[in-house]
Parts: C-alpha cells; sequence; structure tokens
C-alpha cells in the first residue's frame, strides 16, 4: 500500500512505458508473489488483479522496450496468465468487472489466459537449452 501511493502519481508523471515504472512494477510483483507465499492462503481477488494489472503493464512495456522475444516478457506472459487463471477460479466476477469489454466473459478470459500462457512457453523454449528460464508446466 504504502508503494502503491508513492507509485502511482509517479506513472502519471513519468508514463506507463517508462523504464522506472517497469522497475517499480517488478519490485510491485516480487512483493504481491512474497506475501502470498508467506501468508499460505489462496490469493485474494485484489491480490490477484494488483498481480495482473502489474504483470500486463510490465509485459507491454517490456515487449515495446526488450522486443516481443526477450525471457523477461516470458516471466511477465505468465504471470498474466496465472492471475487470469486464479481469478476465473476464484473470483471471476471480479476479473470481468475489471476489464469489461475485454474479458469479460470466461470464453474471453479463458482465451487469454491460454494464449499469454502459449506466448510464455514459446519464449522459454527459445531459452532454455541456454538455461534462463526454467521450463513450466502451466
Amino acid at each position: 500500500r504504502e508503494l502503491a501511493f508513492v507509485f502511482f502519481p509517479k506513472v502519471r508523471e513519468l508514463g506507463e512505458r517508462h523504464l522506472a515504472v517497469a522497475r517499480v512494477r517488478r519490485e510491485l510483483l516480487a512483493a504481491i508473489r512474497l506475501q502470498l507465499e508467506e501468508s499460505g492462503a489462496p490469493p485474494s481477488a485484489p491480490s490477484l488483479l494488483a498481480l495482473l494489472e502489474s504483470a500486463l503493464e510490465l509485459w507491454r512495456t517490456q515487449r515495446a522496450l526488450l522486443g516481443p522475444l526477450h525471457p523477461n516478457c516470458a516471466e511477465s506472459l505468465h504471470e498474466v496468465g496465472a492471475s487470469i487463471g486464479g481469478l476465473l477460479a476464484r473470483a471471476p466476477r471480479a476479473l470481468f468487472a475489471r476489464y469489461p469489454g475485454v474479458w469479460d466473459t470466461p470464453a474471453a478470459a479463458s482465451h487469454a489466459q491460454r494464449h499469454a500462457l502459449e506466448l510464455h512457453r514459446g519464449i522459454a523454449a527459445l531459452y532454455s537449452n541456454e538455461g534462463l528460464l526454467p521450463q513450466s508446466v502451466e
């Protein structure tokens, strides 16, 4: 919450695709993941929505600045797919309400989840022989 208080005004000032904004988004994702792991409880809808929004915006920035086949894009795409899957399983209405006209049906959200995970696997496969990215089973 403290990070968000400082972070979101800076996003408006610097712009969504600024490298500093991407860096903070990565830190935010790591902090949310750590909090979820330490709690041991299933992720809440607000946590999953925060993960999804941060991962989606981070991926958009990475794709623009690093290119669509960069290994960091694979990590962010995995986070996008996993977050959508978690929301579909635990709080689909929250997902549909947050992304009206985009992912506002189970079919549209499932398609986005599959697509994100397929892109993740494809990019990860490019780097798997070098040991840069772990192969995910999702």
